[in-house]
């Protein structure tokens, strides 16, 4: 094993500047709030060897930020995904879908099935697949962009449900590092810029883009009260609350269900010439 160092860098561009580097046939992506379960590799490669290209495992997240009352240990982040758009009077927004998200465990689907796009915790993709893509410096909206890109190439992403891996979501306490790294990267000016950037490439605004924001603060708070030794309950509740004083509510236009009268984006439409 090789340990590489990028120095302070988000992550796609950490990725993007080590994937020159990179000669094996596969590139797995683990981050370092990702455990990993017994399988999961096999899993993942017995996909692949009945074609898959790009794979993502089912996503568990530990109990962290925003306590479930059902008092469970894991519930789904991602299995399944969507990304999907709506119409208002101001332009056409899409939003990333979830179903099945908080689920528990065993009320998951068990057949291997296509997605829209893969959350970056774990995936497993051939190399020469990644080659072909670009990766613009954004957080939080780039694991959207790649899943464009993608679909753009007619290549399909894959969820394979043998393979399990658990999203921290901040159960454990953090460091200090943790914290200096995480402030930087949900600072409110980089996930503006990241989404400016994903409009001026595929010219959908977020639904979602107010909430974006109001997340990252919480998590923010969150951290902080966790890195301080305050319980998960408490450091919830005050990230609830700091979120209610200090964080603007969102558009009245942004609070009803847009699934009702969504629709699934892809097919695409062409990108932006220079995108």
């Amino acid at each position: 094993m090789e340990i590489v160092s990028i120095g302070p860098s988000i992550p796609i561009v950490a990725f993007r500047d080590f994937l020159p580097k990179i000669t094996t046939r596969y590139v797995a992506w683990v981050d370092n709030d990702t455990f990993v379960t017994a399988g999961w590799m096999e899993a993942l490669m017995s996909r692949a060897a009945k074609g898959a290209r790009v794979i993502m495992p089912v996503t568990l997240e530990r109990t962290g930020l925003d306590i479930d009352p059902r008092d469970i240990p894991l519930r789904n982040h991602v299995s399944h995904s969507e990304l999907r758009k709506v119409s208002l009077e101001d332009g056409e927004y899409v939003f990333d879908y979830k179903p099945y998200r908080r689920a528990k465990p065993e009320e998951i689907p068990q057949g291997g099935h296509t997605i829209d796009f893969f959350e970056l915790h774990t995936f497993f993709a051939e190399t020469k697949v990644l080659r072909q893509l670009d990766y613009p410096p954004m957080v939080v909206r780039e694991h959207i962009d790649i899943g464009l890109q993608l679909s753009r190439l007619g290549i399909d992403i894959w969820c394979e449900p043998k393979s399990r891996v658990h999203f921290d979501n901040i159960h454990e306490r953090p460091s200090f590092a943790d914290l200096r790294f995480f402030f930087f990267r949900w600072s409110d000016a980089l996930i503006q810029r990241s989404h400016d950037l994903f409009e001026e490439r595929w010219g959908y605004r977020f639904y979602n883009e107010r909430f974006m924001h109001n997340w990252a603060f919480r998590r923010k708070i969150f951290s902080v009260c966790r890195f301080a030794g305050v319980p998960q309950k408490p450091a919830d509740f005050a990230s609830r609350v700091g979120n209610k004083l200090f964080r603007p509510a969102l558009d009245r236009k942004f609070q009803r269900d847009p699934l009702p009268v969504s629709e699934r984006v892809l097919p695409l439409r062409a990108p932006a010439a220079h995108a």
